[in-house]
């Protein structure tokens, strides 16, 4: 018969977590159809809140079991350019009411240099949810659990970040 700590590593094994949706904004359209942000803005980052929840694994043998549970702990946003940020959450959507300039309330980054020279003139962001994982289990007699070394699940997106100038009338 399989202890506990077995059957937990057999379900963290099996357990499959679900992946960041990348989400960004300000999102503009370029001339050529491209999805772009801005050089120097405000740009919101974010995941669809459907993923961030907790992923639960049971793997049980007659009277044995044990559950993982990985729990969202936070997400890191790369963005492709260089430079990086760290959000506690999965960042709040953007929405126009808050304003064109506004900076995001929780998870934002600000580009300092556009695209132009990487593949395709595209900067390939990514997102990444980093997950506590833990395991609780008995065999029958007595309840027994612990940590398993924290997890990652990751998704990217491409986009242009644009430089543009602005015109003031005199």
């Amino acid at each position: 018969m399989p202890t506990p700590a077995q059957l937990a590593a057999q379900a963290f094994e099996q357990l499959r977590l679900p992946l960041p949706v990348p989400r960004h904004s300000p999102d503009v359209r370029l001339p050529d159809g491209r999805d772009a942000t801005i050089v120097g803005e405000n740009t919101w980052v974010w995941t669809d809140r459907k993923v961030w929840h907790p992923a639960v694994r049971r793997v049980q043998v007659g009277p044995v079991w044990a559950e993982v549970t990985a729990t969202p702990a936070g997400m890191t946003f790369n963005s492709g350019t260089g430079g990086s940020t760290s959000c506690s959450g999965p960042g709040a959507p953007y929405d126009r009411s808050f304003g064109l300039h506004a900076a995001s309330p929780d998870c934002g980054f600000v580009y300092t240099r556009s695209s132009v020279g990487q593949p395709g003139d595209q900067a390939r962001a990514s997102w990444a949810i980093q997950w506590s994982v833990s395991w609780v289990g008995s065999d029958g007699t007595a309840d027994v659990g612990g940590d398993f070394p924290q997890m990652q699940s990751r998704a990217g997106a491409s986009f242009a970040v644009a430089e543009v100038q602005a015109l003031r009338a005199k």
